[in-house]
């Protein structure tokens, strides 16, 4: 006669943990929508034609421009992501579901790409392409500063130090777009050289923030400054 199946726990049905297969279903799952995403971009560029291709690539400069921009923005995405992610080991419901709102935001991100790409430095097409970012780099900070907050669902041990620095290299990027949103009322040109104050921050957060027991890429702490 089989045995009557025992309940969960309550709560338990609602967490997914690291080394199991629910919990790497969801990271295989976001790190194939950064792939769709970013193969997406390069859709708008054609290829030059026999006849006259330098006047092909000149004509696709605007489009080669911002599917480059936005290859780096996914990618610092995808970095941030695979970041908060060493420490995030425990999922819950709100938490999947803040992952599936970035992950929708930067599945989207193609769309103002194109429109980037086909307006060259209009100021609508640049100001709509901010917003997007932002929208999608607040959504990942959401996704961090939730796992912070939440009980149980980082790596036992993450100090205080460490949330702060995760947070501050999350958030630079919505940060910087959200500012570049009223710089581009003004100019557009001004607003996307002012987006490369990412890049700076990263360095600068990396050079001055970065607590010394903040895991590197390979796992590892970071070694004690001096």
């Amino acid at each position: 006669m089989a045995q009557p199946v025992k309940p969960s726990p309550p709560g338990l049905s609602m967490l997914a943990r690291s080394g199991h297969l629910e919990y790497d279903r969801v990271l295989f799952f976001s790190d194939a929508i950064f792939a769709i995403a970013i193969t997406l971009l390069v859709i708008d560029i054609k290829v030059p034609g026999a006849k006259n291709a330098a006047s092909e690539i000149s004509a696709a400069k605007d489009n080669i421009l911002s599917f480059a921009i936005s290859f780096v923005v996914i990618g610092l995405f995808w970095m941030g992501h695979h970041a908060v992610f060493r420490y995030i080991t425990v999922l819950d419901r709100p938490l999947i579901a803040i992952n599936l709102l970035f992950l929708g935001i930067v599945a989207f991100l193609p769309y103002p790409t194109s429109l980037l790409g086909g307006t060259g430095t209009d100021r609508v097409s640049t100001i709509f392409y901010a917003a997007c970012i932002s929208g999608a780099g607040l959504a990942e900070l959401a996704i961090w500063l939730y796992a912070s907050q939440a009980k149980d669902l980082l790596v036992p041990g993450t100090t205080r130090a460490v949330r702060r620095y995760m947070a501050l290299r999350v958030a630079r990027i919505p940060v910087v777009f959200l500012l570049s949103i009223p710089i581009a009322f003004v100019s557009a040109q001004l607003a996307s050289y002012f987006w490369i104050l990412v890049g700076v921050l990263g360095l600068a957060l990396d050079r001055f923030a970065r607590p010394a027991d903040e895991h590197n890429d390979e796992g590892e702490t970071a070694a004690p400054a001096g």
